[in-house]
């Protein structure tokens, strides 16, 4: 070892075929880290934790591949660092060099292959009794193919012993693969599927597709945080994985006591044990959070190819574009805006690239969604990371200030919103039973657009002063906001709201929207009108269950009734 600084290692005599990326073994604690460039003397690495005690002349063992994770059953459920290593285990986590552990290192292994038979990559053989809501198969690895010269009986295995050797590879339960490398598959899918979070401002307006990528933005105090665990407790995912980058630790200790406390509808089991929680807080090493989004974009996948659904909930981007920006400083690479480096761009196009609906090797549809939250110093969205975040992903969610000053969650700007899959989306809606949501959307958002046109003539002029078609409008952009928009995170029946009841509440205030219009134009004072009592409408979305569709539309002709005694 040459020289230390920080978390910046130079190291020489390392062999001369060592690449990129390739782990290394720093001083006598063995500290992990990764060679990030390679010149004709040294190699820089760049390691992911505490150099204390560190010194020059130190040993630097070369491992000859690069940084991977090992990935397998127990992850569901667990809480881990940046690095993949258990943070349930007791206080080793703490201690530099702590090599990755699991709380069970055996398992109920059945096979379901037999000897002599022929397979490719991606083909199950066998399955792991994992005490979890997810069903867990032991793949062929990606690359492997070819006759079953051997396979284990059922019984208890090892997680690192060997279940069956393919060709001349031996497959073991536990299969480890490199951070910054994306798992194979057979092709991307071009249909659209809604990942519904039943969060109505999201399905209706921005609504976001499996496999699809998007973006929350706000400054600090607009709620990014809690909807991106809203997001995670009531998508329809199959696996969550969580990864608090650079957040507080209180605010992720929450969101894992949240997950353990709350039930899952689908199984009646805890909802954390489909989750998997990455924590590199704050007050953790500051380059681990380099790895962090790489280590959960490859758990991610991993579940992926298992066949299932899943989401990667990154909270918050921000902060891994800070410690990229750190490791320039000291690299001495060439800032670019704000002190990023030039690479910043590359680097998040790079992350939500792996993001994706795909044919696995096994011949199974299944996806990566990404959706991050990005924390501009200020609330400034024009900073270079809120803007390269806005090139490359395909829905954008950003906060409010003012709504959320105004005790409007969650405060997502409809106006400043977008969503590209919203066509796509609409053909699967009219696939699905609803044939009018993609012309409803457009309604919704044409009126919401009028809304805020209006409501700054009226601050000017006085609502009284408009016509009353104008002032039907204003109505029903406010009825739009409390009805639909508005959605309490604390309440038992709003939390979550399903398709059928966001379709329900949406008609309804489209159908009382037209129903003014008709009465204004029949000559009715637009006064006898907006005294009119909405409030059971209002009152609908927290006062019905999460998905009684039925009651809304009780309500609404209840409503409707009402407006008829008006003419």
């Amino acid at each position: 070892m040459a020289r230390v600084n920080g978390p910046l290692v130079d190291v020489d005599g390392l062999p001369a075929e060592v690449s990129l990326f390739d782990e290394v073994q720093v001083g006598a604690v063995a500290i992990r880290g990764e060679i990030v460039a390679i010149g004709e003397r040294t190699a820089r690495t760049q390691v992911y934790e505490y150099t204390g005690g560190v010194r020059p002349g130190d040993r630097v063992l070369w491992s000859g591949t690069p940084m991977s994770v090992p990935l397998g059953p127990g992850l569901l459920g667990g809480v881990f660092d940046g690095l993949l290593r258990s943070l349930q285990d007791g206080p080793r986590w703490l201690d530099p060099g702590t090599t990755p552990v699991r709380r069970k290192c055996a398992w109920a292994f059945e096979p379901q292959v037999h000897a002599g038979e022929t397979v490719a990559h991606g083909a199950v053989l066998g399955f792991v009794r994992e005490a979890a809501s997810v069903p867990h198969p032991v793949l062929v690895p990606p690359g492997v193919e070819g006759v079953v010269e051997w396979v284990s009986d059922a019984g208890e295995v090892e997680e690192t012993g060997a279940v069956a050797r393919v060709g001349d590879e031996t497959v073991t339960i536990r299969q480890d693969w490199p951070v910054r490398t994306p798992r194979p598959h057979r092709g991307r899918s071009v249909d659209r599927v809604p990942l519904v979070t039943g969060q109505r401002v999201l399905d209706v307006m921005a609504p976001v597709a499996k496999g699809s990528t998007a973006a929350v933005i706000g400054g600090f105090g607009t709620g990014k945080t809690l909807l991106l665990q809203q997001i995670a407790k009531w998508c329809d995912a199959d696996v969550i994985v969580y990864v608090g980058c650079g957040e507080r630790g209180n605010e992720l200790s929450d969101a894992i006591e949240d997950l353990q406390n709350l039930t899952d509808p689908r199984t009646g089991r805890r909802l954390s044990e489909r989750t998997v929680m990455i924590a590199n807080t704050s007050n953790m090493s500051v380059m681990a959070r380099e790895a962090s989004v790489h280590t959960a974009m490859t758990v991610a996948e991993y579940y992926r190819d298992l066949g299932l659904d899943s989401v990667v909930v990154a909270d918050s981007t921000s902060r891994w574009a800070e410690a990229l920006r750190e490791f320039g400083s000291r690299s001495g690479e060439l800032p670019a805006e704000e002190g990023y480096p030039a690479s910043l761009a590359s680097s998040l196009a790079a992350f939500y690239e792996r993001a994706g609906r795909v044919r696995t090797l096994s011949g199974r549809d299944a996806s990566v969604t990404v959706i991050a939250a990005v924390s501009p110093p200020g609330g400034d969205q024009s900073e270079p990371v809120s803007a390269h975040t806005q090139r490359f992903v395909r829905c954008l969610w950003p906060l409010d200030r003012d709504l959320a000053y105004a005790r409007h969650y969650p405060a997502v700007s409809w106006h400043a919103s977008f969503s590209r899959d919203a066509d796509g989306l609409g053909v699967w809606h009219a696939r699905n039973g609803d044939p009018g949501w993609a012309a409803r959307r457009r309604r919704l958002d044409s009126l919401l657009a009028d809304y805020d046109r209006l409501s700054s003539v009226a601050e000017l002029v006085g609502e009284g002063a408009l016509p009353g078609r104008e002032r039907m409008v204003l109505l029903t952009g406010r009825l739009i906001r409390s009805c639909l928009l508005q959605q309490s995170a604390l309440s038992t029946n709003d939390s979550f709201c399903t398709l059928a009841k966001q379709r329900a509440l949406a008609q309804a205030v489209l159908d009382v929207h037209d129903r003014c219009i008709e009465l204004v134009d029949a000559g009715v004072p637009a006064t006898l009108i907006e005294h009119e009592d909405f409030s059971s409408l209002v009152r609908a979305r927290d006062d019905l269950a999460s998905d009684d569709a039925d009651g809304v539309l009780s309500v609404t002709e209840g409503v409707l009734a009402s407006l008829e005694h008006v003419s």
